[in-house]
């Protein structure tokens, strides 16, 4: 007989299996996209992969997963949705085929994953949206770094961002990204 999961007992559980999966990484919970717009519940980083993780328990509803699904697919290299099984076969409507599911249960023996489709790596992120991950101070700095700052550097942020566009090349804009991500430490300042 099993039992309903709850977003409580999942995330640490969750949080537990993501940093065992990636030691070096970083875990963060609530990572904002698009400014924080949308946040990604459980997202790993590590120096060649930004992975996010959505948490849709059986008492959620789906009705925002077809914008997190669109706003994780402009900027995380894999995804995983994790779904109890009252939402799993609407849900697989929804993710691109390219996300991992992962369907959690709980039953007498407590809390339990299983992998249905492994996370496969994003076929089109967006550069401009990986470059709001940045926040302005990080974003010049890059520029500068590239030699790329004149012209910009009183500029709103979002000028910063095009400007990265256009002269970073899209691997070395993305691993830099990660890399900032990584060493960050005041996530709540922006």
């Amino acid at each position: 007989m099993a039992c309903t999961a709850r977003d409580r007992d999942i995330r640490p559980a969750l949080r537990q299996r993501v940093t065992e999966a990636a030691p070096g990484g970083r875990v963060v919970d609530e990572l904002g996209l698009c400014h924080g717009y949308v946040r990604v519940d459980v997202a790993s980083i590590s120096a060649d992969c930004l992975h996010g993780y959505e948490l849709k328990a059986d008492r959620d509803t789906l009705s925002r997963l077809p914008t997190q699904a669109e706003h994780y697919g402009a900027v995380m290299d894999r995804c995983t949705l994790v779904t109890g099984g009252a939402h799993l076969q609407e849900a697989l409507q929804v993710v691109p085929p390219w996300w991992g599911v992962l369907r959690v249960e709980v039953d007498l023996f407590g809390l339990r994953f299983e992998q249905l489709r492994e996370a496969r790596v994003n076929p089109a992120p967006d550069p401009l949206a990986t470059c709001r991950l940045l926040w302005r101070d990080e974003a010049l700095a890059f520029l500068e770094e590239l030699g790329a700052a004149r012209g910009v550097r009183g500029k709103p942020r979002d000028a910063l961002y095009a400007r990265l566009v256009e002269v970073a090349p899209v691997d070395q804009l993305r691993a830099h990204v990660r890399q900032v991500l990584l060493k960050r430490e005041d996530w709540r300042a922006s």
